[in-house]
């Protein structure tokens, strides 16, 4: 038997009808994909198993120590997910049910998206809703190779956006996505970077400490461990044979005689403890702000990785 009509137009009333007995029977008979193919399209649309190629086709797109932002197109997601679902289409039939379908496949892998890393994580998802947009980076540093436990925040506003994807795609490229479009991303370093030491200028002796309070005279006026104001002391190092020797005694006489003059050493005494508290360092962090206090849109971070305005 032969048509000359096209075979989606053949398929069209085919469709509908398919669709008008899915809405009166209240979706019973709409398809239910199996967790693990909801969770492997999830896992496309977030880009694993993609090529790193796909997304930067040239390595000049990101150069080291670079930053690049982006935002997911879903038009271009589902049609990734049409490309994977279409090597199961081996009849005119299955080709009328995917048509059929579609929206609500695409719905139930949007489910799977959002809780996917919460899965993995065997974490309760705290994303309630689906649809929204998916923005992201990708970093190119010696800081990804060097600080395997970086931390990632997100922020719209005061909202710390939920990541749905937090992967090295190599030792020093990090790419990471958040559900939403964040204001400013903060990196820090591990917590366990906390450590006791100075900060001070290569090549020079003499650096400065940032006080902080030790809880005298009271909580209230200088909370412990509370940075007091912009007051520093002056330290340096020792003269001698070993060099990058830090001056201890000299130190921890400046740092009595600041606090002391601001009243914030009791009996004017520093103790060892009060010492440690003074030259104890956390761990770093870097903020990118996006957009600036009136909300406009930095030029430098539009979302774009060079010409690429999606990926």
């Amino acid at each position: 038997m032969k048509s000359w009509g096209n075979r989606n137009t053949l398929h069209e009333s085919m469709v509908k009808n398919m669709m008008a007995a899915s809405a009166g029977n209240k979706g019973s008979d709409a398809p239910e994909l199996p967790d693990d193919l909801a969770q492997w399209l999830a896992q496309l649309t977030l880009l694993y198993g993609v090529p790193t190629e796909y997304l930067i086709p040239d390595p000049r797109l990101l150069p080291t120590e670079s930053l690049r932002f982006f935002f997911l197109d879903r038009n271009w997601m589902d049609r990734l997910v049409d490309g994977a679902l279409s090597t199961g289409v081996l009849s005119s039939r299955d080709q009328v049910f995917t048509e059929a379908f579609f929206e609500n496949i695409y719905t139930q892998v949007d489910e799977a998206q959002i809780k996917l890393r919460s899965t993995l994580r065997n974490e309760p998802s705290n994303i309630g809703t689906t649809g929204g947009t998916i923005s992201g980076f990708i970093f190119r540093s010696q800081v990804v190779s060097g600080w395997p436990g970086i931390e990632i925040n997100a922020y719209q506003g005061d909202k710390l956006l939920n990541i749905v994807r937090m992967d090295r795609l190599s030792p020093n490229v990090l790419l990471c996505l958040f559900y939403g479009v964040p204001d400013k991303v903060d990196f820090s370093e591990p917590a366990e970077g906390l450590h006791f030491g100075i900060t001070r200028e290569k090549g020079t002796q003499s650096f400065e400490v940032s006080m902080r309070g030790l809880g005298y005279p009271s909580e209230a006026v200088h909370p412990a461990g509370t940075q007091i104001g912009s007051i520093t002391a002056a330290g340096k190092l020792r003269n001698g044979t070993q060099p990058g020797v830090v001056d201890i005694a000299g130190l921890a006489d400046s740092i009595t005689k600041v606090l002391t003059a601001n009243n914030a050493l009791a009996d004017n005494k520093l103790t060892p403890g009060g010492f440690a508290i003074q030259l104890t360092q956390g761990a770093g962090r870097q903020s990118y702000q996006i957009k600036d206090d009136s909300g406009n849109q930095y030029p430098q971070c539009n979302y774009t990785i060079n010409s690429i305005k999606t990926i």
